[in-house]
């Protein structure tokens, strides 16, 4: 699985229940509120989107993840997010591009490179380029501790 703290790659099923749905409502409508008083806080934004992103509300992160980055938090990780967003409303294409625009932030951007495997194997199924992606991907693990266990993935890119 992904690491703890990672947004899932998989939507979070049909729907949120009757007390989920009033805490998140709750802490949009806080948000909002601080965003009210703070209208260009890209943080503030980016928790907006954070908090749709995990009740699996796709459209509401999309928008308010895309408003950060034009409000200038073009930071690699809420480009990836926004990439995963992308990828859950079913446009692959779009997301390997912001993973791209990710990458040009960050190049080391382990998430973006992991997200690039995913989408680019079994989305467009385009194998030689995600195993040039998880070959990227690998390199970076090599120094990095905090990017998961690849087999599984490696498994399933491989044996393709």
């Amino acid at each position: 699985g992904l690491p703890d703290g990672h947004p899932p790659i998989e939507a979070n099923g049909p729907g949120v229940g009757g007390a989920e749905a009033a805490r998140l409502a709750q802490q949009a409508a806080e948000l909002e509120g601080a965003l009210a008083q703070a209208p260009d806080d890209s943080r503030l934004m980016v928790a907006l989107g954070n908090l749709y992103f995990d009740a699996g509300r796709w459209t509401e992160s999309r928008l308010w993840y895309e408003r950060a980055i034009e409000a200038g938090g073009r930071d690699a990780n809420v480009v990836t997010d926004l990439a995963v967003v992308y990828r859950n409303l079913q446009q692959p294409e779009r997301s390997l591009e912001l993973l791209g625009q990710a990458l040009e932030e960050e190049p080391g951007h382990w998430q973006a490179v992991y997200n690039q495997v995913v989408v680019l194997h079994f989305d467009l199924h385009r194998h030689d380029e995600a195993a040039q992606a998880l070959e990227r991907l690998k390199v970076i693990a090599s120094a990095n501790p905090e990017v998961p266990d690849l087999a599984a993935l490696e498994a399933e890119v491989m044996g393709s």
